[in-house]
């Protein structure tokens, strides 16, 4: 019984993966929560609920791909169509650039960390070749190794999350939104 799940997962997974569009299906019976309370600018911004419906819909699917929301309703009028397009566009646009701004913070942090580790190599090596502090040098080296190894996790394993988070933020900042009558 499991194999038949794993199986029909497997072949909807791959399904999937390889469209080129990725479409997500809403269905919003009370659209009272649609909308945040809150707002950093004059515009408005989609509640969390229903960002992570859009989000949760979509973590199957690869996130360079085009993304279309079709949203079926029968309690949005005309008016709030228009005004949650661009609740949803201000919402990821904001996620994007703060992506974009912490993903500018970790190539800083990454480049110190490594001039930082690249120094203190440079001092184990010179206390290297004085006879007395052998031990001191090994300490030194193994402090300037954690350095080394921050930057490299902090530039190729963390910023790989945020390069894949704005990829999947511009889809949705793009993405077509599609309204039905239910």
């Amino acid at each position: 019984m499991r194999k038949k799940i794993n199986k029909s997962l497997d072949k909807e997974i791959n399904k999937n993966l390889f469209e080129d569009i990725n479409v997500i299906n809403m269905t919003v019976r009370d659209d009272s929560n649609f909308l945040s309370v809150f707002s950093s600018n004059d515009t408005f911004i989609i509640s969390d609920e229903v960002a992570n419906f859009i989000e949760n819909s979509t973590h199957i699917f690869r996130p360079d791909k085009e993304v279309i929301l079709k949203i079926k309703s029968n309690c949005i009028d005309n008016n709030e169509k228009e005004l949650y397009k661009k609740a949803i566009k201000e919402y990821y646009t904001q996620k994007y650039v703060s992506n974009k701004i912490e993903l500018k913070k970790n190539y800083f942090i990454a480049t110190i960390l490594t001039i930082i580790g690249i120094v203190i190599l440079i001092f184990a090596l010179f206390l290297e070749y004085m006879k007395d502090s052998l031990v001191w040098s090994e300490v030194i080296d193994i402090a300037a190794w954690v350095f080394l190894w921050e930057a490299v996790d902090i530039f190729f394993l963390q910023t790989r999350k945020l390069k894949n988070d704005c990829k999947k933020y511009l889809a949705y900042m793009s993405m077509n939104i599609e309204f039905y009558e239910i």
